[in-house]
């Protein structure tokens, strides 16, 4: 196995860091899956043994790279795997904001390493200095590769497009010191309601006119324990109750330059949070509801 990739536009290795360092926020470990075309960061749940990735991120290399060269394992099996510690990378390329030039390889050391090249310029000559990472990984064997395939979801029931993260962000952090669940609603006419319980308070945000990109309803409340609000049609509401720290996590990628974060939801069952940006960066992080 080969690879090597050549990073030289500082906006690419920017956004590049970023996405890293949020990655390293979401897990302490992740799985790097080089193919032709495209560089996936891949994280599943701890200690869970073999379930659905909770995170896909999907980066394309033309995009990001100069060069990119890689050769697999033979013609049948061309990717790969690669388990490393996310931190690890985040801090090594925490220099990329002021770095002229990455080169990332494949080598083999004391053990298989990814080993980060960079190249820095000099304060004090215009000469420029060279700063060199070995990070230790583990090269996933084959017969592990069906684990980290990009998770195949039901239907949603509603896709809304998300307010500002930053916003959105400080209003769960606010939320979650009051409970450990936030109910994550979300209505056909555009309203987001996130909402937290308390046997001393109920507290509710709600942000209007946000673009609905699909709704599958009516919703059969049924059996719902939700709350029915004036004047609104609940066939048109779906919801979903969640872990309020992976939700406020997720809002950490406002880092990165992006151009759209949608919410999907399937009912009472999953939350989908998908993340694009301009350069075809696609970042998901799936949430299972919970359900009592």
């Amino acid at each position: 196995m080969k690879f090597r990739a050549v990073m030289i536009d500082t906006g690419p290795m920017r956004e590049f860091s970023n996405i890293v360092t949020t990655i390293s926020k979401l897990s302490k470990e992740c799985v790097m899956r080089l193919s032709d075309d495209k560089l996936y960061f891949i994280v599943s749940e701890d200690n869970s043994g073999p379930t659905p990735p909770v995170l896909w991120c999907e980066i394309p290399q033309d995009m990001f790279f100069s060069e990119y060269q890689m050769i697999g394992i033979d013609e049948d099996h061309k990717d790969i795997y690669l388990g490393v510690v996310s931190a690890n990378l985040a801090r090594s390329l925490m220099t990329l904001k002021s770095a002229k030039c990455l080169k990332i390889k494949l080598t083999k050391k004391q053990c298989p390493c990814l080993t980060l090249e960079i190249e820095m310029p000099s304060s004090t000559s215009q000469q420029t200095r060279q700063v060199t990472h070995d990070i230790p990984v583990i090269v996933v064997p084959r017969k592990l590769w069906s684990e980290f395939q990009e998770p195949r979801v039901p239907q949603p029931d509603i896709s809304i497009e998300l307010p500002t993260l930053k916003q959105l962000r400080t209003t769960v952090d606010r939320m979650r010191t009051m409970s450990p669940e936030i109910v994550i609603r979300a209505s056909s006419e555009g309203r987001l309601t996130l909402q937290i319980k308390t046997s001393m308070a109920k507290v509710s945000t709600r942000f209007k006119d946000l673009r609905v990109e699909a709704f599958e309803g009516p919703i059969d409340h049924s059996d719902s324990e939700t709350e029915s609000q004036t004047n609104e049609d609940m066939s048109n509401v779906c919801y979903c109750r969640v872990d309020a720290k992976k939700f406020s996590i997720f809002l950490s990628a406002d880092q990165i330059s992006h151009n759209q974060t949608m919410c999907s939801i399937v009912h009472k069952k999953l939350i989908i949070l998908c993340l694009q940006t301009e350069e075809n960066v696609k970042l998901q992080f799936f949430i299972t509801g919970i359900v009592y």
